[in-house]
């Protein structure tokens, strides 16, 4: 017996995501061999529902817990860039009031460039996946990952699947696909903690200054949190460096 069939039409940034044998075609012919929620077929195509900006059908928006018919052809969209988490779509109806990050330990690295940048981001290596999971849900922050099966998680609404491997291109990828270049505060959070820093006298803290820095630099941000100390070194220059360098990607 012939299986209904649905034709799936993906665009290029979620083709790339797809198994190997489906690569090639935009189209794929999946077969309704059971009764299954758009949202579900994605995912056994191994891509996480958090990669999904829109589902259509001749036009007509979709939600996730559609069944899909046989014979239909269903368009299926990544986010474009200057995603605005803070409006509210059909397949993410609760809209977050900021864009505020939870990073996983497989880009744990990126968690330190994003604060550096001045991006609220929440990171504990200690986390297990499944609690991991449940603390971004709860706290309203997306969760940042390679790992596929941490964002096909139902609790997850808000994720994303990080593409790029090493974490300087990592940060450049986030801040451009969540439009975060208008809000950027480098050297405003701690490393460490990610607390807001606060301005420090220098006097304050001369007895904790090495020589050198203590000669050299005379402007200093203390976390309140955790203490550490923070000035303009030569990190500080790779930053900006880095910054102008995102700057200039968009404005081309």
């Amino acid at each position: 017996m012939i299986s209904d069939m649905l034709t799936l039409k993906f665009d290029h940034q979620l083709q790339e995501l797809l198994p190997r044998r489906y690569r090639s075609h935009r189209n794929v012919h999946y077969p309704l061999d059971r009764r299954a929620s758009i949202k579900d077929i994605v995912e056994s195509l191994h891509i996480p529902h958090t990669e999904i900006g829109s589902i259509e059908r001749e036009g007509e928006e979709l939600s996730f817990k559609y069944i899909p018919k046989d014979r239909e052809l269903l368009e299926l969209c990544s986010f474009p860039a200057g995603i605005d988490v803070t409006r509210p779509t059909l397949l993410r109806p609760e809209p977050l009031s900021a864009p505020v990050f939870m990073v996983d330990v497989n880009v744990g690295k990126l968690a330190r460039l994003l604060r550096m940048a001045g991006i609220d981001t929440w990171y504990d290596p200690e986390l297990a996946e499944a609690e991991l999971a449940r603390q971004a849900a709860a706290h309203d922050r997306i969760l940042l990952s390679r790992n596929r099966d941490l964002l096909r998680r139902k609790i997850i609404t808000w994720g994303h699947l990080v593409r790029a491997e090493q974490p300087e291109d990592q940060l450049v990828e986030i801040i451009i696909l969540y439009g975060l270049q208008g809000v950027l505060e480098p050297f405003s959070r701690c490393l460490e903690c990610n607390t807001p820093l606060r301005p420090v006298d220098k006097s304050a803290i001369l007895h904790q200054l090495e020589p050198l820095t203590r000669r050299y630099y005379h402007q200093f941000k203390r976390c309140p949190d955790c203490g550490r100390i923070y000035w303009r070194g030569s990190h500080h220059q790779h930053m900006q460096e880095l910054m102008t360098g995102i700057q200039d990607f968009q404005d081309g």
